[in-house]
């Protein structure tokens, strides 16, 4: 009888440990491509959270940077900010973010500076958040470094698809165009 109870558990344990982690949706990291640009693959409302479930907006200013008004310095290294703003009860962030050029191409270097927050995925293409840093009191920032581009790069935009836990859940686009300095 012992053995069969200790085979049933040895079954049972893992089968609800993928279905607890399932519940969990993408605590641990966006999947690539859902950063909001025009050229992903995916949206975050429709493929990693119940559309039905969910208010999509689109918002300025979540994405703020050190960046001069004049435009982006090639190969210098400058402050990304992302900031999703929730009800004063909200207490779970996401985000997904990148660099791009128009044709989708990714436009200079992320560096990760809290690697207990944030991590990139897609190879070097989106930055997202990770387990510790999902928790928050009504809005949640997260940082990383961007190094511009080589001279004559140009123009280029930085996406970002943010998302509000709670019911409804509120998923928001943000994006911040950036020049190149001439």
């Amino acid at each position: 009888m012992l053995k069969k109870t200790i085979l049933a558990l040895a079954l049972l344990i893992p089968i609800g440990i993928v279905f607890s982690l399932k519940g969990l949706s993408y605590t641990d990291g966006n999947p690539p491509g859902c950063s909001g640009s025009p050229t992903d693959q995916q949206h975050c409302a429709t493929n990693c959270h119940n559309e039905k479930n969910t208010i999509i907006k689109e918002e300025k200013g979540w994405i703020k940077s050190n960046i001069p008004e004049t435009g982006y310095i090639p190969d210098s290294i400058y402050t990304i900010t992302l900031t999703a703003y929730g009800e004063p009860s909200a207490t779970k962030f996401g985000f997904e973010a990148s660099p791009q050029y128009a044709t989708g191409k990714t436009a200079g270097k992320m560096i990760v500076t809290n690697p207990v927050e944030t991590k990139l995925v897609g190879g070097i293409k989106y930055i997202t958040q990770i387990a510790g840093g999902v928790d928050g009191k009504g809005s949640r920032t997260w940082s990383f470094n961007w190094k511009a581009p080589v001279k004559g790069s140009g123009k280029l935009t930085f996406y970002g698809a943010f998302l509000i836990g709670g019911k409804p859940e509120t998923a928001v686009t943000s994006s911040l165009e950036v020049n190149e300095k001439i």
